[in-house]
């Protein structure tokens, strides 16, 4: 039994009816939550977000307006006024640039993922932050974006590829509608 598992059991063991109740029901809400899918691809060099840098009064992050800009051009249009402000779950894979000092051997293993970057290509979560920076939106350029905050995520899951067609393939999974009910109980606000 897991951690969380053996804690839920010894609460319920103290729990009255009423509030045994009110648990059985947003599991029941819960389970019948619809989640919608989409995925897209940015057919751009991934690369790793920078440090924020502080210029006069005001915090940028060097490049991330170049990929907003991007974004908002050539992919958020074909995803049909998608805006997600539900919980969701992101699927990301990002495949770097095959190094040019690989072989033609090398390149092939690439190709079928068995050769993965780790050494010199930069932090998986810093090319997360890339990626969640472009896609939600902010202040400069008209707060636009096609997801209303990156803390509605609740789930990642990001593998890092070699490819000779740099790119990012998202996929994510949101709650089509947050249900009343559930938004009560766990006091979520809407964004």
């Amino acid at each position: 039994m897991d951690t969380n598992q053996k804690n839920v059991t010894d609460m319920l063991q103290t729990a009255n009816a009423r509030s045994k109740a009110t648990i059985a029901s947003v599991i029941n809400t819960v389970q019948t939550v619809r989640w919608k899918h989409v995925a897209f691809v940015i057919p751009v060099v991934p690369e790793p977000s920078h440090r924020p840098r502080l210029n006069k009064n005001r915090i940028y992050v060097p490049g991330a307006a170049k990929h907003q800009r991007y974004f908002d051009r050539m992919i958020r249009p074909t995803l049909n006024g998608l805006f997600i402000s539900t919980p969701c779950k992101i699927s990301t894979d990002i495949y770097i640039p095959t190094p040019k000092s690989f072989t033609f051997v090398q390149r092939v293993l690439a190709e079928m993922k068995i050769l993965r970057p780790w050494v010199n290509c930069g932090d998986v979560d810093n090319f997360e932050k890339a990626l969640y920076d472009q896609i939600q939106p902010n202040e400069h350029r008209g707060h636009v974006g096609i997801m209303a905050n990156d803390s509605l995520i609740i789930d990642a899951d990001t593998h890092k590829y070699y490819s000779q067609t740099p790119r990012y393939e998202v996929k994510i999974s949101y709650m089509g509608k947050m249900p009343p009910e559930l938004k009560k109980i766990l006091r979520i606000r809407d964004f």
